[in-house]
């Protein structure tokens, strides 16, 4: 029953926040948006579900075809393994490294958008795939320092034992350290979710769609909801980690809807601009904050 009400609720949250983001890209963008299928067009997205179901997975000539076929089910089941580790239900894994598994094993998300474009024989998708190396290389750096500064101030990553510890305070305000963190751990949340300014491995309009240029039916939906569920992953990180773990329910909505509005309302980054922002700006800064994190608490 439990798996059956968790799965139901990754498809319903899938369905709504596809909704809504077509909502916020056509009032940015000046349209209407869906209206036709269903009042106010809600049902827009359970017909395109249906549309998805109907086609067939391509088969591109010279693909490797195990890897082209298991990529979109292994980048669905790291994300879905991930929410396992979120204290929302009793049954919630845990361990005194819990973020830092769950963060590991959603980063075989990312691996599977590799494989997808590399596998696919396309060049269009192996340039999209290697943009995400170039990428990967770098924010995993930076995320590496943000976990050891939520160590240090924490003194544990268990996601159950975080939530305590901020029963008088908001964790961004424990010190300078954590509130540079969690600024840069918003940054992160696009970079790993791979959208826009930072969706470099798809980039539509230069790429045709990247890795995904040879995906079609429900190996591309597989992809596709498998990045909402990284969206939700890090919008929750964030609220559980520096917003006080409380009020989950307005602050998580809040930092997707926020992730959608910078998606369409900001500029595409350029490969060279991203990884320049990471390793000339955002890195430094992070390492500085750990280091002020460590003599904040040897004083």
């Amino acid at each position: 029953m439990v798996v059956f009400l968790v799965v139901g609720g990754i498809l319903l949250y899938g369905l709504i926040a596809v909704y809504v983001e077509r909502k916020v890209a056509a009032f940015i963008q000046d349209r209407v948006g869906p209206i036709e299928t269903g009042p106010w067009g809600l049902l827009q997205t359970l017909a395109d579900v249906v549309k998805l179901m109907r086609k067939a997975v391509p088969a591109p000539a010279g693909r490797e075809s195990t890897l082209y076929e298991v990529a979109p089910l292994i980048a669905l089941s790291a994300v879905c393994a991930a929410l396992a580790w979120l204290p929302l239900w009793p049954l919630h894994a845990a361990s005194p490294f819990g973020l830092w598994i769950a963060v590991g094993i959603m980063a075989l998300e990312t691996v599977a958008i590799f494989l997808g474009g590399w596998s696919s024989h396309s060049k269009y998708a192996l340039i999209g795939a290697f943009r995400l190396l170039g990428l990967v290389l770098s924010y995993e750096v930076l995320l590496g320092l943000l976990l050891l500064i939520v160590g240090l101030s924490y003194g544990t990553w268990d996601l159950v034992a975080i939530r305590d510890l901020q029963k008088n305070t908001w964790g961004l305000l424990l010190s300078p350290g954590m509130l540079i963190a969690g600024i840069l751990w918003l940054l992160l949340s696009f970079l790993v979710s791979h959208r826009a300014p930072f969706d470099l491995p798809e980039t539509e309009s230069e790429l045709v769609a990247g890795y995904l240029t040879e995906y079609g039916g429900m190996a591309f939906g597989f992809f596709m909801l498998a990045e909402y569920i990284v969206m939700f992953l890090q919008a929750y990180w964030i609220t559980h980690v520096f917003l006080g773990a409380r009020w989950v329910g307005l602050w998580v909505p809040l930092l997707i809807f926020f992730q959608m509005v910078v998606r369409w309302a900001w500029p595409r980054w350029r490969p060279d601009q991203a990884i320049k922002l990471l390793w000339k700006y955002a890195i430094p800064v992070a390492f500085g904050a750990f280091v002020l994190e460590a003599l904040w608490h040897k004083l």
